[in-house]
């Protein structure tokens, strides 16, 4: 038999806390240097800016990729929210994780 709440039980209360986080405000050209730096992001800006578009290109575009401003941002496929995503280059990942592990 599993556990619960009788349904005559009271339910506990809850409550909604909003997390802040502030991040340090970048340019676009510092957030570019840094996406530059991770070898695979470099062949996805490359092959946006590469006035010859190629199947790689299309490719892109169908895993939701854009650039904006020489900024790489994707759209994502889990959620609802039709505002595009800032891409992380892998270098940064981790001390994302560590510095915001409420994030996750």
């Amino acid at each position: 038999m599993l556990s619960g709440l009788d349904c005559d039980q009271e339910l506990p209360s809850c409550e909604e806390n909003t997390v802040s986080i502030d991040f340090r405000a970048r340019s676009s050209m510092e957030i570019r240097e840094e996406l530059l730096k991770d070898e695979d992001l470099q062949k996805i800006i490359h092959c946006f800016e590469n006035n010859d578009k190629d199947v790689n290109h299309a490719s892109w575009l169908e895993r939701r990729y854009l650039m904006n401003q020489g900024v790489l941002y994707r759209y994502s496929h889990d959620s609802e929210s039709e505002e595009a995503q800032l891409v992380v280059p892998s270098h940064e990942r981790d001390k994302i994780l560590k510095e915001h592990p409420c994030l996750f």
